[in-house]
């Protein structure tokens, strides 16, 4: 049977035709659930690629390269969010120092918080240090997660649960909670779930859009430069 599909799972654009597919059938299946929180695009398509790229016995290196296209936009995707940051600039500007002050508050309690969480469950360094990167995009965070002596692959996987999870239940979470200004909505889905929370923060306006793309930029920034440096300063007082 294998042998039969090996055509399809050799087709050099296999990796981008089954993204699009999954991405797509997980877009009909959340509109037609009238958006229902728990079937976000994005998580389940990622469940059906990785359920076709096992069920077809597929490497990951082959799904990885025939996925090339879909590597090269994410350069432009990125830039593109640059545009309801421009359609929103005067407000960000006003508010710039509350921003700043919000994200480097925000971004170490909820660093904290889910280091503790582990150090609390029992897990070793390793571990713990992989956890510091789960806010920040998945490129950014393996390479600091490397820099400062955890593993890339894990803190990955904790990039991914934090933006799955992040998607599904902040919007909804913010809404029972009576918070109304797409501004905050946005810059706690920037925040707290990056990318994946910022495609979901477009879904409800532009302003909701920019301000995620804006936190998330920045906890990018902060994130990659600073954590660096508290460890070295750490290990050296130590």
């Amino acid at each position: 049977m294998m042998e039969l599909l090996t055509p399809v799972t050799g087709f050099p654009l296999f990796g981008v035709l089954i993204t699009i597919a999954a991405f797509y059938a997980g877009q009909k299946l959340y509109l037609k659930s009238n958006r229902h929180p728990v079937l976000q695009p994005v998580v389940i398509g990622m469940v059906v690629v990785v359920g076709t790229v096992i069920v077809l016995q597929v490497p990951y290196e082959t799904y990885y390269q025939s996925s090339y296209l879909l590597h090269a936009m994410l350069g432009p995707a990125t830039v593109a969010l640059a545009i309801p940051l421009f359609q929103n600039a005067r407000r960000i500007r006003s508010l710039l120092l509350p921003i700043l002050l919000t994200v480097l508050v925000g971004g170490t309690f909820t660093v904290l918080l889910a280091v503790g969480i582990l150090w609390l469950l029992g897990a070793d360094t390793a571990t713990l240090l992989s956890m510091p990167t789960k806010s920040i995009t998945t490129p950014i965070a393996m390479i600091v997660t490397e820099q400062i002596g955890g593993i890339p692959a894990l803190s990955a996987m904790f990039v991914l649960l934090t933006g799955a999870i992040g998607a599904m239940i902040g919007i909804p979470m913010m809404n029972r909670m009576g918070i109304q200004d797409d501004g905050v909505k946005g810059f706690t889905m920037g925040l707290t779930a990056h990318a994946l929370g910022t495609a979901r923060a477009l879904e409800e306006s532009k302003e909701c859009g920019a301000f995620s793309a804006l936190a998330m930029s920045l906890t990018g920034v902060l994130t990659a430069v600073l954590l660096p440096l508290i460890m070295q300063w750490i290990h050296q007082g130590l």
